[in-house]
């Protein structure tokens, strides 16, 4: 199965679940790597994904896509911040 005949939508869930399956690999080996892990999904991953995924329906313009980007990854960065302390 060819993964470049896929549509959009498809595609960005293989890549989130890549992304998952590839730290929680990592958390096998070292289970304190966990919170690390859970940072780096929620915080770096699933913002992108979003963005893209905005992209791809075109709510978005590709110039915008980036600050985009950044801004939901400041927005998970403080909800982060605001779940750690609770």
């Amino acid at each position: 199965m060819s993964f470049r005949n896929l549509p959009g939508p498809a595609k960005l869930a293989l890549a989130i679940f890549a992304w998952a399956l590839i730290l929680w690999v990592f958390t096998l080996g070292y289970p304190a790597f966990a919170p690390v892990a859970r940072f780096i999904f929620g915080v770096l991953v699933l913002p992108c994904a979003l963005a893209e995924w905005l992209k791809m329906k075109k709510i978005v313009a590709d110039r915008a896509v980036s600050v985009l980007r950044l801004a939901l990854i400041a927005f998970a960065v403080l909800l982060w911040l605001i779940n750690i302390r609770t």
